[in-house]
């Protein structure tokens, strides 16, 4: 066995070579990630109707923080869509609910939610609303098996005229797009 001495010590340190290189590589590509994400959220005019404050939590998802002034008093739907593209009057070009996971809508469904579903945000009577939830459904950049909010073509953060009612399909009778928030890189 003494032999093999003279190719085993240089394998060795060769392998954890490769590996402290390999380490490195990946805390580098990691470190121009941030872990926290703010963006405006926008009106189909351009107006700012608030902002969204996503915080990666590693394996428990993404922490959702929102804050939203100058809509309608009651209950708004919010829920990640498919594209990172936020066109005006309507929105559409976000695509539907994000649904990496091919689940059905809504949290009260057996095969539900989908990972961008979420819960309603209430704007009171001075037309101001704020709310922090935890999707934990989804990540930040596909760490931890979970779908990635900032994935190729991004997401995007839908504001909506009404309630989600957690069951109708597809998209919870949640009316209008009525505010957007652009999710890419």
């Amino acid at each position: 066995m003494s032999f093999l001495k003279p190719v085993i010590t240089p394998l060795l340190s060769a392998c954890t070579v490769l590996a402290l290189a390999a380490c490195s590589a990946q805390t580098e590509s990691n470190a121009d990630k941030p872990s926290t994400v703010e963006r405006d959220i926008m009106s189909a005019e351009g107006a700012i109707l608030g902002t969204l404050t996503l915080k990666d939590l590693g394996m428990g998802g993404t922490s959702v923080s929102i804050s939203v002034s100058g809509i309608s008093e009651g209950p708004h739907a919010m829920h990640f869509h498919e594209y990172g593209k936020c066109d005006a009057p309507d929105f559409k070009s976000a695509g539907g609910h994000y649904n990496p996971t091919n689940r059905s809508h809504g949290k009260m469904v057996a095969d539900g939610p989908h990972a961008g579903d979420m819960m309603n945000i209430d704007v009171g009577a001075d037309l101001k609303g704020e709310m922090q939830i935890v999707n934990e459904r989804v990540s930040l950049y596909a760490n931890h098996d979970l779908p990635a909010i900032f994935d190729e073509d991004g997401t995007a953060l839908i504001l909506h005229e009404k309630a989600d009612d957690y069951k109708s399909q597809p998209t919870g009778a949640a009316g209008g797009r009525i505010g957007c928030a652009v999710l890419t890189r």
